[in-house]
């Protein structure tokens, strides 16, 4: 009997090995589909053609033939790359919209076929992740979500009787859910802001979609279009108060390396030319969101007047002129804490565009809600996301089990997550220097860009622990040597000064696939400042009459000239190879001490005579205390900020400022400056704005 039940024991573990080998070897078999075509030959013609509808003089100054085969060639690509699924086929998408719905009369008496190509697009196309399909599509970042969302609604809306292929639904249904998602999304980005903030890359990205959305949705959705345009005031009120020198480099959810180094990387800068009236370089923008933002905002009736679709409210166009010395406090999207006790996690749109917003994966509070959706909707082929099938095995899928690994191991994509940003912000007419207070210290991170000092154009510093080592593929990837971030610092900033402390531990955390570089660096661009001088601990430099006075805790040096991290910045350093822009400081446990000043308060020579005087205590371990102009800034690794012993919020609402106070989730928000206001209230859809002493001419 006793061999019998061995012999039963045996095939039952035999069989659930096998039962367990199987499913691994299932999952750890998927294999990611390409998310870009081999060839994307002919891009650009799309946004061409809409350009000369919008614009009729430019044909014929440029040459250009509006004829069949002008139409084909820039709709033929675009079709392939949508009928492909392929990633940011969204983008696409906005602009053939704006072909639909605004000169498809037009393409139609000139190519049938191209207006039967549009169509044919619109209705075999997917729009959401829950749609039939595998493929790398990205539907769930920030500005995803409203591309997708519009582009459903308006095709929806254009062909309201038709099937589309892909799912059986007929154009109403689909209408139906574009304008849920687009309301959660609004809502959303009123009550917490947004996840990708001061984006110089993809807040154009929100800009297009919302344009379109304004100008061609539907009468009965009127309240839904004064939404989107306070949606739109908050986006630009992000730009107007974060810029300096109309130069939009500012702490954000999400830089690539060449957003991160000032007007050569800022992508908004054109949009900003156009709102704030410095040039006319709008008349030739081909740009796929800038061009759909113009032609809504020159929009024009029948008999040829203004539409008005959307105007830029004078109170945000004064906030973006002001130079005046002042604090600017505000607080940008939520932990990943704070879902479960809202409600946020679940596979409803509403939850789901709420956690995939903040590109949270595998935080303690989502992992099991990220890993169950991806299954339920057959996503782990998706190249994005197809890493994670390694914890869609039967053995770990258990939520208790996956928090408990997320909790305690703390796996690298948890720094992934774009989590509340307490983003404090000292402006000047000499710089603006900015900082996430106290962002998760000791975290890793994917695409966050947690401060800089801005002189304007060219001439930005920041600091970071890099990711990886440098090397030909680790200087433009992210995380990598500059985008993203190793570890984060305890970093704490009051006006002029900002202390961090960086804590680099000599072993890879877990998932973390490469080394941990044992140093921190910062940009300093000898190319793009007055002067720059290092003094062993110490480095000072100049721009203008702004002087900036760095400490280390150890000695600071330059890294040689490197062309490959010159070319990533794309910024024109690789003219200049006789100038060093990496200063490194090497070690564990350390900090860098930033203090500013200018030529209107004392002299550059005495301005580092006075640095090299003041006091810093540092126990080499996380404690930290800095004394200049008889003020002590004090504080600790992952604890409060002192100034003067008194100590210091280090969390804001959700706007601080002599602009406008307003808790986090308010329903209203009013700015006022210079004699105009901007008020904005969601709940009851009231948009207004005009001058102090008027009641509002919206």
């Amino acid at each position: 009997m006793r061999s019998k039940a061995k012999i039963a024991k045996r095939i039952l573990v035999a069989a659930v090995g096998a039962y367990f080998a199987v499913d691994i070897f299932k999952n750890v078999s998927i294999k990611p589909l390409p998310h870009h075509p081999a060839n994307n030959e002919g891009a650009g013609l799309l946004h061409e053609l809409l350009l000369y509808l919008e614009n009729p003089a430019l044909q014929k100054e440029s040459g250009f033939v509006l004829d069949n085969e002008s139409i084909l060639a820039a709709l033929t690509p675009a079709k392939k790359y949508i009928d492909g699924r392929f990633d940011c086929q969204d983008f696409r998408m906005q602009s053939l919209l704006r072909l639909q719905y605004s000169h498809i009369d037009t393409i139609r008496s000139i190519s049938p076929e191209g207006a039967q190509m549009i169509e044919d697009i619109f209705l075999n196309a997917k729009y959401w992740m829950t749609e039939p399909g595998s493929d790398s599509l990205c539907f769930w970042s920030e500005n995803h979500q409203l591309l997708y969302g519009v582009a459903e609604y308006l095709a929806g809306q254009m062909w309201k009787d038709r099937i589309f292929t892909n799912d059986g639904a007929d154009g109403k249904e689909h209408m139906e859910r574009g304008r849920k998602r687009i309301k959660y999304w609004m809502e959303q980005r009123f009550l917490y802001g947004f996840s990708e903030y001061n984006s110089t890359n993809y807040y154009l990205f929100d800009v297009g979609p919302a344009a379109n959305f304004i100008q061609f949705a539907s009468p009965e959705d009127a309240d839904m279009v004064e939404r989107m345009k306070m949606c739109l005031d908050l986006l630009l009120f992000d730009v107007a108060s974060n810029m300096h020198k109309f130069t939009f480099t500012a702490p954000t959810g999400r830089a690539y390396v060449h957003n991160m180094v000032g007007k050569t990387g800022d992508s908004v800068s054109k949009l900003i030319d156009f709102l704030w009236q410095r040039n006319d370089n709008y008349k030739t923008e081909a740009h796929q969101m800038l061009l759909n933002f113009y032609s809504m905002y020159f929009a024009k009736n029948p008999d040829g007047t203004p539409k008005k679709l959307y105007e830029f409210p004078r109170v945000l166009l004064e906030i973006g002129l002001d130079e005046e010395e002042r604090v600017i406090k505000s607080s940008h999207s939520l932990d990943t804490s704070e879902l479960p006790e809202k409600g946020l996690v679940g596979h409803s749109d509403e939850q789901i565009m709420r956690q995939l917003s903040m590109e949270a994966f595998t935080n303690p509070e989502v992992i099991y809600n990220t890993v169950s959706y991806f299954d339920r909707y057959k996503m782990f082929s998706n190249s994005f996301v197809n890493y994670f099938k390694v914890i869609n095995l039967k053995l770990l899928r258990n939520p208790d089990r996956l928090r408990f690994i997320s909790e305690k191991l703390n796996p690298m994509p948890n720094g992934i997550a774009l989590q509340r940003a307490n983003l404090y912000s000292y402006q000047t007419k000499h710089y603006q220097l900015m900082n996430v207070q106290r962002y998760h210290p000791g975290i890793y991170g994917a695409s966050q860009m947690l401060q800089v000092l801005n002189f304007g154009e060219k001439s930005v510093v920041f600091t970071t622990h890099p990711a990886k080592n440098e090397d030909k593929k680790s200087v433009s990837g992210y995380p990598g040597y500059w985008a993203g971030f190793g570890r984060s610092p305890h970093a704490v900033q009051h006006e002029n000064v900002l202390l961090m402390l960086f804590k680099i531990p000599k072993t890879r955390g877990f998932l973390e696939l490469y080394p941990v570089p044992q140093f921190s660096h910062t940009y300093l661009p000898e190319a793009y400042l007055d002067e720059v001088e290092i003094k062993g601990r110490y480095a000072f430099a100049r721009h203008g009459k702004a002087f900036l006075a760095i400490i280390g805790a150890g000695n600071l040096h330059y890294k040689p000239f490197s062309i490959d991290s010159a070319k990533a910045l794309k910024n024109g350093l690789e003219e200049f190879p006789d100038k060093r822009f990496d200063l490194i400081q090497e070690g564990n446990y350390h900090y860098w001490i930033y203090e500013l000043s200018d030529e209107d308060k004392e002299s550059f020579e005495s301005f580092k005579s006075r640095i090299m005087e003041n006091s810093v205590e540092y126990d080499g371990c996380g404690k930290l205390t800095y004394t200049s102009l008889n003020r002590k800034f004090r504080t600790i690794y992952g604890g409060a900020f002192y100034v003067d012993d008194v100590e210091q919020p280090l969390e804001y609402g959700r706007f601080e400022s002599d602009y406008c106070n307003a808790k986090r989730e308010s329903e209203e928000f009013r700015f006022s400056f210079k004699g105009h206001f901007l008020r904005l209230n969601f709940e009851k859809c009231i948009r207004e704005y005009g001058e102090e002493s008027g009641g509002g001419d919206a």
